[in-house]
């Protein structure tokens, strides 16, 4: 059935369409360009008829799926036929959508259980559980072969509400978390109030109610990070969300672990498991491959260690070619411990020697890439190919052991289980609703891996991630740790979620503006508002000569009083650790005075702090620029002492009251210049020629 213009009309019509046919359920244009062809399924069933000065024209609106919808006009149809040709198009559409509609009565009770899936969710929507339900529409819609405009005509709220979630759905996921989220403020803000100490604020309630597939929480310093992990177990399993049973706590140490499972019982919550990485990995080999991990002797006992790396390195300096290798090294670079005045054999046990030599062992033990790839990323650094020449066999050779002895390191533990829970995600895994980590921003690739493969797996709803740490005190990077897991969250898992703790109750107002400032000036860092619950005016960080230390203390002391005060001195190492100080601790006894270095501080808060020797090439820490060390530990692109600005950073937010930067009035470090030389509120008797100086 076909209606086509004259010549004559074509001539006119030029480039529009000028024939309309109709081929079983769907309708053929036909232009001197070319033919389109518009199934039923587009079309509105409408045809539009309008008369020019001598012929017809027909208008169709049709709706692509990909595509806004358009209109399409037939031109130059000859106008007797034209109503009778429009009224046959009709019928047929009429007959098509009736059996259209049949089918879709066959299917309506499926598409309104699948409607209501939805609609009776309980709880976070999260991203995962969208995507599994828009998976499921479509193989429903794509089995029941049911037309979306089928279903608009017969039942249009049931339209609405199905094709709102499948073509708009993160819109209508946010909205729907929204409004869940606020009812839940609502309805627990009682039990907010006094499920720890103090009442949880505003940022830490919104925290305890993330529960996306990722979720970060960045916590500065003093925020309460703890109160919030607490509080979110605790509101898991008294909203009746999962059971304690089904809640896993990481923490990288086994005091911290430790301390999560006391706060719990303490709180009354039981079955919640608490566990550190590798008490985690073991439990995880152990249940999968039904034999025990055990960890050798090498891995815990040093004197074991000494012996092994004693009898190797003996055995292979015996040996004229490994000989020659490590004497050609010592030509050019030093290693501690090691002389070439003497035989090498007679030096395997020198305690200097084998310390460097396990630093980079485990270093080497910790990287993911291949040997390959770690030749092709150091080469052109001569010391560090030579260090990799050096070292890889004693790696080889400890491997080998640990094999023989079928025991594991902590570094060979995580990648066993790693392995194995990739494999069995599903049923291992299936065991968790939530996995929480504390202190995230020391995250390893290995540990991260392992957490992947722990919430991997094709199941309905995999554990959510729940992460907590703060990049801007992320200072353990010589153990293996890497901060751009964090900084790149939302690279790594794109659906992420990131909230932060926007309060510390640790330092006041002139602290936090010296010390958030400083942070941020490493581009790499995450942005985030850190308020000081505390306000104050008078300015609380003070750069000092190291000779006015003692004249500092009697001060603070007599300020003191009989008030019990906290006193934190921080070094960047234990060289750093003031003679004196014993004489310090008998001579003010009103003052509870403590040494420690910058990495031992973190986690600990006093009512004061001094930071010690804050010199030219003391703190920062100088790097060696070279060496395999430190090739392993180079992060592209990131800013010259990136690391050491945030451990400064720590040990500026030690002291609730005030801090005390000491250093050299002759050789202030870059760190005491900045202060001084940035906007940044700090008072400072060091001299201003010294410290404006380049």
């Amino acid at each position: 059935m076909k209606l086509t213009a004259s010549n004559l009309a074509q001539w006119f019509v030029q480039g529009d369409h000028y024939s309309i046919a109709l081929d079983e359920n769907q309708l053929v244009f036909e232009s001197k360009q070319m033919t389109q062809t518009v199934p039923f399924s587009i079309w509105d069933g409408q045809c539009r008829v309008s008369r020019g000065l001598v012929w017809g024209r027909l208008t169709f609106i049709v709706s692509p799926v990909d595509r806004p919808a358009q209109k399409i006009a037939v031109y130059g149809l000859p106008w007797s036929q034209v109503h009778e040709f429009a009224e046959t198009l009709s019928e047929h559409y009429q007959a098509w959508l009736g059996k259209q509609q049949n089918k879709f009565m066959l299917v309506e009770p499926e598409l309104i259980a699948l409607r209501d899936e939805l609609r009776d969710f309980s709880g976070f929507l999260r991203v995962e559980d969208l995507k599994a339900w828009q998976v499921k529409a479509q193989e429903v819609f794509e089995r029941c072969g049911v037309l979306p405009q089928v279903m608009a005509t017969a039942n249009p709220a049931l339209y609405q509400s199905l094709y709102g979630w499948l073509q708009n759905g993160e819109a209508q996921r946010n909205a729907r978390n929204t409004a869940w989220r606020d009812e839940e403020l609502a309805r627990w803000s009682t039990w907010f109030d006094g499920v720890e100490s103090s009442p949880l604020n505003d940022s830490q309630r919104q925290a305890v109610l993330m529960d996306d597939n990722h979720n970060l929480l960045l916590a500065g310093a003093g925020s309460g990070k703890t109160s919030v992990l607490m509080a979110r177990a605790q509101y898991l399993v008294a909203s009746q969300q999962t059971e304690p049973s089904r809640i896993l706590m990481l923490a990288f140490g086994k005091k911290a672990s430790e301390e999560m499972a006391e706060r719990l019982a303490k709180a009354g919550l039981k079955g919640v498991e608490t566990s550190t990485f590798h008490a985690f990995a073991l439990k995880a080999i152990k249940e999968i491959s039904g034999q025990d991990a055990n960890i050798a002797p090498m891995a815990t006992d040093e004197e074991t260690k000494h012996s092994w790396m004693t009898l190797w390195l003996a055995e292979n300096f015996a040996q004229p070619a490994v000989e020659k290798r490590w004497l050609k090294h010592l030509a050019q670079w030093s290693i501690p411990g090691l002389s070439a005045e003497r035989p090498l054999v007679e030096q395997a046990h020198e305690a200097k020697l084998q310390r460097w030599l396990w630093r980079l062992v485990d270093l080497l033990a910790q990287q993911s890439q291949s040997v390959t790839t770690i030749k092709a990323s150091i080469k052109g650094d001569e010391k560090a190919e030579s260090e990799l020449a050096l070292v890889q066999p004693v790696l080889k050779g400890y491997l080998a052991a640990l094999k023989e002895q079928k025991a594991y390191d902590f570094n060979s533990l995580i990648k066993e289980a790693t392995k194995l829970l990739s494999k069995k995600s599903e049923s291992f895994g299936a065991r968790y609703d939530h996995i929480m980590v504390d202190e995230y921003q020391d995250i390893s690739p290995a540990r991260l891996a392992l957490l992947e493969a722990l919430c991997g797996g094709k199941r309905n709803r995999a554990p959510s991630l729940f992460a907590v740490g703060d990049d801007w005190q992320a200072i353990y990077r010589f153990a293996g740790s890497d901060v751009s897991l964090t900084t790149g969250f939302m690279s790594r898992f794109p659906s992420g979620v990131i909230r932060y703790l926007d309060t510390t109750y640790r330092f006041n107002s002139q602290i936090g503006a010296v010390a958030n400032a400083f942070i941020q000036v490493d581009p790499q860092q995450l942005s985030k508002p850190l308020d000081s619950a505390r306000e104050q005016k008078k300015k609380a960080v003070h750069l000092m000569p190291s000779d006015a230390m003692e004249s500092v203390l009697e001060k603070l002391a007599k300020s003191a009083g009989d008030k019990p005060t906290s006193l934190l001195l921080i070094g960047r190492n234990n060289a750093n650790k003031p003679e004196a100080l014993s004489e310090w601790q008998s001579q003010y006894p009103n003052l509870s005075i403590s040494y420690v270095t910058a990495h031992g501080s973190k986690g600990l808060e006093a009512d004061y702090s001094f930071i010690l020797d804050v010199d030219d090439g003391t703190f920062p820490a100088k790097s060696s620029g070279e060496g395999l060390e430190s090739a392993l530990l180079s992060v592209a692109d990131e800013m010259e002492h990136a690391e050491e600005r945030r451990l400064f950073y720590v040990a500026l937010t030690r002291g609730r009251h005030e801090c005390w930067v000491f250093s050299h009035p002759e050789k202030p470090s870059v760190f005491a210049k900045e202060l001084w030389q940035g906007s940044y509120p700090v008072t400072s008797k060091l001299s201003k020629k010294v410290l404006q100086a380049v």
